[in-house]
């Protein structure tokens, strides 16, 4: 099963989740736009928004017409009155009375998106990785301090209270010292296929700052997978197993690894530029924490264990997936705190999923009417450093060294291939906003 098919499981599972009206506020609602309608923007991000009862869908960007139109659709049948449609950001951010815009567009877009936005003085729900590289974020971090907006990013595991239990568990001592970390997703991920650009969409535009790539789709359908291609998307680890190590970083009270070292490669599926199996090593001081992953169809022992993160003690062993969490104490039986294993097709696990990322949007409103970053969870300086962890390790395995970082600065001080990746290049006419 391919992500997508995974992740889109859960949402039919919820089936029509609506909030009862009463259970929000009643205040104004807020203006919001839809930057990206894709199937991440459309299927979840502006269903969420809906469902919240916190948003007016005044505008919907994009610029492939099909899915554009896919996502007006959805608003229509919602109910509510037609968004105005764009293909050009910059248009729909002039828009009288605009008040936040939920950014779901490819990772290689996002800074130049991002920071436009806060210039106009736009509140944002900002996907993750937040940025492809890391002079990217630093400068989404230096436009968000002068704009001091509302920032939200899409971590919807950090609303669980599942790394709060672990932390807590972690911090009383009863699983000892932890000695190491590693969090994992092994799970199938289907082969590419080149087609036609549709005449529906501007794949110029699309490509934007990114090098021109080939037209990548799944063999069944005609929408890009730009997560397979490294000019547009650094890999597993980067888009999906960030959640992961995010919540490492938050139960374990990380900064910024000091050392990366990384090998991996592909031994099944060549028709992406990713590697289809990875391992990471961040070293944090006295704590090494790992990656790993494999997408080729890795038969584990332990199947429930295939996605989650691993604690390991000198008393005992945690592992947290995303519906609960177990222990494995030294000598002693195994203690369940909730199933670790996530059922796309459970209506209790749908059903959670959808209540946190409603959570998550309840939240950004809030904030918006505060105006203020207080009681947002996932705040853009930690998403930031998370996204550069993962970063530096997509660098540490193509540099195929061992990489120093200067944490201050955010250099690489021992490897000048890896420190050239700090910054790629973009293609004309688009201008890198990094501040160095």
């Amino acid at each position: 099963m391919i992500r997508r098919d995974f992740m889109k499981s859960s949402v039919l599972a919820a089936g029509a989740l609506v909030a009862p009206h009463s259970l929000f506020s009643k205040e104004q609602k807020i203006k919001l736009a839809i930057l990206g309608t894709g199937w991440w923007g459309t299927d979840y991000l502006l269903g969420y928004a809906m469902i919240s009862n916190q948003f007016d869908i005044v505008a919907l960007c994009d610029v492939n017409e099909v899915a554009l139109q896919k996502a007006a659709n959805k608003v229509a049948e919602a109910g509510n009155p037609k968004p105005k449609l764009f293909a050009s950001y910059q248009e729909m951010y002039q828009m009288p009375g605009l008040e936040a815009v939920a950014i779901a567009t490819p990772t290689y877009w996002h800074a130049l998106q991002f920071i436009e936005a806060c210039e106009q003085g736009l509140h944002v729900f900002l996907e993750k990785p937040i940025s492809y590289d890391i002079r990217e974020g630093q400068a989404m971090v230096k436009a968000h301090q002068k704009a001091k907006n509302v920032v939200q990013v899409d971590f919807p595991r950090m609303m669980a209270d599942i790394n709060d239990q672990v932390k807590r568990y972690i911090q009383s001592g009863e699983a000892g010292k932890i000695l190491q970390v590693r969090a994992n997703i092994h799970n199938p991920e289907g082969p590419l296929v080149e087609k036609a650009i549709p005449d529906t969409m501007d794949y110029h535009s699309y490509c934007g700052p990114a090098p021109k790539q080939p037209y990548l789709c799944n063999p069944n359908n005609d929408y890009p997978n730009w997560r397979g291609q490294h000019e547009f998307s650094r890999g597993i680890m980067v888009d999906w197993g960030i959640h992961y190590l995010h919540n490492v970083r938050y139960v374990m009270d990380l900064n910024l690894p000091a050392k990366v070292s990384a090998f991996g490669g592909s031994v099944k599926n060549f028709t992406t530029d990713n590697p289809d199996h990875l391992d990471v090593r961040y070293d944090f001081e006295e704590l090494p924490v790992y990656w790993s992953h494999k997408t080729w169809g890795y038969a584990s022992p332990t199947p429930e264990h295939d996605i989650g993160i691993y604690y390991y003690g000198e008393k005992a062993t945690i592992f947290a997936g995303d519906s609960g969490w177990e222990v494995y104490p030294k000598g002693g039986n195994k203690i369940s705190h909730g199933k670790v294993a996530f059922d796309p097709v459970s209506p209790a696990d749908a059903e959670n999923y959808s209540q946190i990322m409603v959570d998550m949007f309840v939240e950004f409103a809030n904030g918006v009417r505060r105006k203020s970053n207080q009681g947002i969870t996932n705040q853009l300086d930690q998403a930031f450093k998370t996204t550069s962890m993962v970063n530096y390790g997509d660098m540490a395995f193509r540099a195929n060294s061992e990489i120093v970082i200067e944490a201050a600065t955010m250099d690489i001080t021992n490897n000048q291939q890896a420190s050239e990746m700090l910054k790629r290049p973009y293609r004309s006419p688009y201008k890198h906003p990094s501040i160095s």
